[in-house]
């Protein structure tokens, strides 16, 4: 236990410690509770917690945040159940982006160079932007440092590892593009 909290508070201030227990705090007692009641309980309780809430999401229940302080959420954003965000290296989702179900959305990474083991490496910060009108197939993840343009879609299962183009429709492992949105 004591190598474990060491590794925390090594890769980790006292302050940000705090903070990551407040949110998962939180988030346990908000992030289960069903329909409309749960959709505005869960916006008065994570308005104060995340860097911008523009009005109120659709934040399905079983959605999990990490890092709420670094994510930003545009005017009508839908993330669908059993979703994880975690916004280390910040997160930007614009307006009317749909987030479909069980989608990891990562905005950090490790060093993979030798020397530490892989436990006690601090998480690498890497910005993901996801622009207006896209929509995020389910059980897709988006790694860190990728844009998604605007207007982009991303299949169902896609690992989204580059940035995408406007209007373009991306599937696979890793995502590639395969069409354009007329």
């Amino acid at each position: 236990m004591a190598s474990f909290l060491g590794t925390i508070l090594k890769n980790y201030s006292l302050r940000q410690a705090a903070r990551a227990e407040l949110e998962e705090d939180v988030g346990f007692l908000v992030r289960s509770l069903p329909g409309i009641c749960g959709f505005i309980i869960r916006y008065l309780a994570y308005k104060p917690l995340f860097k911008r809430i523009d009005s109120v999401p659709y934040i399905y229940s079983g959605v999990r945040f990490v890092f709420m302080k670094n994510i930003s959420l545009g005017k009508g954003a839908l993330i669908n159940s059993n979703s994880y965000i975690y916004g280390r290296g910040g997160i930007e989702i614009g307006d009317h982006v749909l987030i479909s179900p069980n989608c990891s959305i990562v905005a950090g990474d490790h060093d993979m160079s030798r020397g530490l083991p892989m436990i006690e490496r601090a998480s690498k910060e890497e910005k993901i932007v996801i622009q207006e009108d896209s929509w995020i197939g389910a059980n897709t993840v988006v790694c860190g440092g990728v844009t998604i343009a605007k207007g982009s879609v991303i299949g169902a299962g896609a690992v989204v590892t580059k940035d995408t183009e406007p209007y373009s429709i991306n599937v696979g492992v890793p995502a590639r593009k395969v069409a354009e949105r007329k």
